[in-house]
């Protein structure tokens, strides 16, 4: 609590409420929930997403690797004198 609250509260704290209202409290719950799961549910879709495509990136150049390997032996570069 902001107001009644002792100095060493407040500096061990992460949050601080400044008015000293218990509805504060009560609203940041309600609001801090949803937002940390959307938070959440958003880093786990991302870390999806970015999984997927390292594999599907990985698959297209193992593959097209072994079609590459196969076309580059057929090609010499030319030798500089």
């Amino acid at each position: 609590m902001g107001i009644a609250g002792t100095e060493v509260a407040k500096e061990s704290a992460d949050i601080i409420v400044l008015d000293d209202n218990f509805s504060t409290i009560v609203n940041v719950a309600k609001w801090g929930r949803p937002v940390f799961i959307n938070i959440q549910k958003f880093v786990q879709f991302q870390l999806t997403v970015c999984v997927v495509a390292l594999i599907i990136n990985l698959i297209s150049a193992c593959i097209s690797g072994i079609q590459c390997q196969q076309q580059w032996h057929q090609f010499q570069l030319p030798q500089v004198a």
